[in-house]
C-alpha cells in the first residue's frame, strides 16, 4: 500500500470559484505560498453571477487582471426591466442598474462579466504565480486542526490518490452548501431559505431580435414571473423561473412563451436548480479556519453583492494572514476580519432581500455609498474625531487621479501589498520615522509625500500631517497635523492596529512562508463593524477627478 504523499504549505484555499481564486492571487501577492484546491474539474460552465461592481474592479485593477476583465465583458443596457415578455417590451418599467455614479470616485467601473469567462482569466493569473498550486477535480475529505493549525485529507477524484495537507491556515471558500462550515457546525442567521428557482441556460438569437442591445435583466410576466439576463456578446443566455427544473422540451416551450417567439431556435445548455437564501455565518472564524464568500453569506441576485462581497472578504483577510505568518502582527489582527467583513456581508444580505420585496427604503443610500462607501471599526482601525469623512480611518482610501492627463494615475495605485504612509508637502518626519520603523522592525511600508490642495482636502490632512493606509486600502490610522515625537506616535499607532505590545516584537519577523514542500510517505510535523457614508463627504467636495500637482515617492521596501 502506497503511503499518503504529505504537502507543507502556509494556507491552504479549499474552492476556487471567484472567491478562493482572488485569496490565491492576493495571497501570492503578499508573499505567502498556497495551495488551492477545487472538486469540480474544471472552472464554472454556467454564468451564475455576472455584475462586478467598481470596489470589485479596483481589487482586479490592483492584481493586474482589470483590464482583461474588462475585454471579457459583455454589453447590455444597464436597466432592470419588467414587461409582459422580452421582445414585445412596449409595456416595459425600467429601472436604473445599481452602480452608476462611480465615474468620479473610482478609476475603475461596474462590470458586465459572466462568471464562466471570469473564472478562467483568474485562474490563469493564480496558476501563472510561483507561490500558488491549483489543483483541480481535487477534493477535500477530512480534517483536523493541531497546534500548528490544519492537517487536511485531499483526495484526486480521477485517481483516488489521497494526499495530506499540512498547513498554518485554512481559507474555506467553498461555496453556499459549503461542508467545512456544516462540519464546524456554524450557525447561520438571517431570513435563510426563500424560494426554489432554476437557471435555464441556453443559445438564442435573441440579440437579433430585439433590435437592440439587451437589458442587463428583463422581468417577464407571461407564465409566471421569469427573468431573461445576457451573458456573452453573441447568443448565450439565462432564464430564471421559479420551481424545480424541467423537462428540456418543457424548458424550451417556457423560453419561448416569455420571449414572445413561438418559433423561437434554442439549444438548452444546461439548466441548475439553487435556492434564493439570505443569510451569513455567525462567527467567520474558528481557531486557524476561516469563512469567505458564499461559505460565510449567502444572498439574493437583487444588488448583485455576492460574488463581490465574497473577493472583498479575502481581500480583508489575505494580507492579514500574511501579517501574522511573516512575523509582523499578532494573531489577534485576525479576529478583525469578522469584525470588519460581517457588518457589511448582514447589510448586503439584508439589502438583496429588502429590493427582492420592493422595500422603498432599500435604495435609501446610494450605489456608490454601498459598493465604495463601507467604513471598518475594529482594533486593526484608529478612529479620529476628523470631521473629514472622505477619508475617516476605517474608509476606503479615496480616489484621485494625479499627474499629467497622458500619464495620470491613481491614488489607488499607490496602495498594497505593504502599508503605505502618506505625508503631507511639508512634512520629512512622518517619512524618516516610517521609513526607520520599516527597515528596523520589519514592517512592509511605503512612504510618499502628497502635494497639491485638492490632495489635502480630500484626505483631511494639513501639509504637515500623515495618513497611513493599509495594504487593502483602507485608512488605518490619520494625523492631521505634526505630533511632538512622529516616530512614537506612528509606532504606537502600528502596535495598535497589528494587535502587537511593542514595536520590539518586530525586530526578529519572520520571512515568508516556507516553500511548497511535497514528502511521500513522511512522518515529519510541520465586533461590531459599521457601514459609513464615506463616500457623501468626497462627492461634495467634487474632488474625484482633481489631481495632486506632483508626488513623490520613497519606499522602505522593494
Amino acid at each position: 500500500m502506497i503511503a499518503p504523499s504529505v504537502i507543507e504549505v502556509p494556507v491552504l484555499v479549499v474552492g476556487a470559484g471567484p472567491t478562493g481564486l482572488s485569496a490565491s492571487l492576493l495571497l501570492s501577492r503578499h508573499g505567502v505560498e498556497s495551495l488551492t484546491v477545487e472538486r469540480h474539474p474544471g472552472t464554472s460552465i454556467y454564468p451564475r453571477a455576472t455584475g462586478i461592481n467598481a470596489r470589485t474592479m479596483e481589487v482586479f485593477r490592483s492584481l493586474g487582471v482589470e483590464a482583461e476583465v474588462r475585454r471579457a465583458a459583455f454589453t447590455a443596457v444597464r436597466l432592470i426591466v419588467t414587461s409582459r415578455v422580452l421582445i414585445d417590451d412596449a409595456d416595459s418599467n425600467p429601472t436604473p442598474m445599481p452602480g452608476d455614479g462611480t465615474a468620479l470616485l473610482s478609476p475603475s467601473a461596474w462590470t458586465s462579466c459572466s462568471q464562466y469567462e471570469l473564472e478562467p482569466i483568474l485562474a490563469r493569473a493564480a496558476a501563472s504565480q510561483s507561490m500558488a498550486r491549483l489543483q483541480f477535480g481535487t477534493e477535500l475529505v477530512g480534517f483536523e486542526e493541531t497546534d500548528r493549525g490544519i492537517t487536511a485529507q485531499i483526495v484526486d477524484r480521477a485517481t483516488d490518490r489521497a494526499s495530506e495537507i499540512r498547513c498554518r491556515f485554512l481559507i474555506a471558500a467553498d461555496g453556499a452548501r459549503s461542508p467545512i462550515r456544516e462540519r464546524l457546525g456554524t450557525e447561520m442567521r438571517g431570513p435563510g431559505a426563500l424560494m426554489e428557482n432554476v437557471s435555464i441556460h441556453f443559445r438564442a438569437p435573441l440579440r437579433q431580435l430585439l433590435g437592440h442591445e439587451p437589458d442587463f435583466i428583463h422581468f417577464v410576466e407571461n407564465d409566471g414571473p421569469a427573468a431573461f439576463a445576457p451573458t456573452d456578446n453573441g447568443s448565450r443566455w439565462m432564464f430564471v423561473a421559479a420551481g424545480q427544473a424541467p423537462s428540456t422540451t418543457r424548458a424550451i416551450e417556457l423560453i419561448r412563451a416569455a420571449s414572445g417567439v413561438p418559433d423561437l431556435e434554442v439549444e438548452i445548455l444546461g439548466m441548475v436548480p439553487w435556492t434564493m437564501q439570505a443569510d451569513w455565518a455567525t462567527r467567520w472564524r474558528s481557531g486557524h479556519i476561516f469563512l469567505a464568500g458564499d461559505c460565510a453569506h449567502r444572498m439574493t441576485p437583487a444588488g448583485g453583492h455576492g460574488l463581490n462581497t465574497g473577493v472583498q472578504d479575502v481581500h480583508n483577510l489575505c494580507w492579514k494572514i500574511a501579517a501574522v505568518l511573516q512575523g509582523w502582527a499578532g494573531s489577534e489582527l485576525l479576529d478583525s476580519y469578522q469584525a470588519e467583513r460581517l457588518p457589511v456581508a448582514q447589510f448586503n444580505a439584508t439589502r438583496s432581500v429588502a429590493l427582492i420585496a420592493g422595500d422603498p427604503h432599500a435604495n435609501d443610500r446610494s450605489d456608490a455609498d454601498i459598493d465604495l462607501g463601507f467604513v471598518y471599526e475594529s482594533p486593526a482601525v484608529i478612529p479620529d474625531s476628523d470631521a473629514v469623512v472622505t477619508a475617516q480611518p476605517g474608509a476606503r482610501a479615496p480616489h484621485m487621479w494625479m499627474g499629467s492627463e497622458m500619464f495620470r494615475t491613481s491614488t489607488l495605485d499607490l496602495f498594497g501589498p505593504r502599508f503605505t504612509l502618506l505625508a503631507g508637502s511639508q512634512d520629512g518626519p512622518w517619512c524618516q520615522a516610517a521609513e526607520t520603523i520599516s527597515r528596523e522592525r520589519g514592517i512592509p511600508m511605503a512612504q510618499r509625500k502628497m502635494f497639491g490642495r485638492p490632495w489635502h482636502l480630500l484626505y483631511g490632512v494639513e501639509e504637515t500631517g500623515a495618513m497611513l493606509v493599509r495594504p487593502d486600502g483602507h485608512v488605518a490610522w490619520r494625523r492631521a497635523s505634526a505630533a511632538a515625537d512622529h516616530s512614537a506616535e506612528l509606532a504606537a499607532a502600528l502596535s495598535t492596529i497589528l494587535a502587537v505590545d511593542s514595536l520590539r516584537l518586530f525586530s526578529t519577523a519572520l520571512l515568508p512562508g516556507s516553500r511548497l514542500r511535497d514528502f511521500v510517505g513522511s512522518s515529519q510535523e510541520p465586533d461590531d463593524g459599521r457601514l459609513g457614508a464615506a463616500i457623501v463627504g468626497e462627492l461634495a467636495l467634487g474632488l474625484g477627478t482633481g489631481g495632486a500637482s506632483e508626488f513623490k515617492s520613497a519606499d522602505a521596501t522593494t
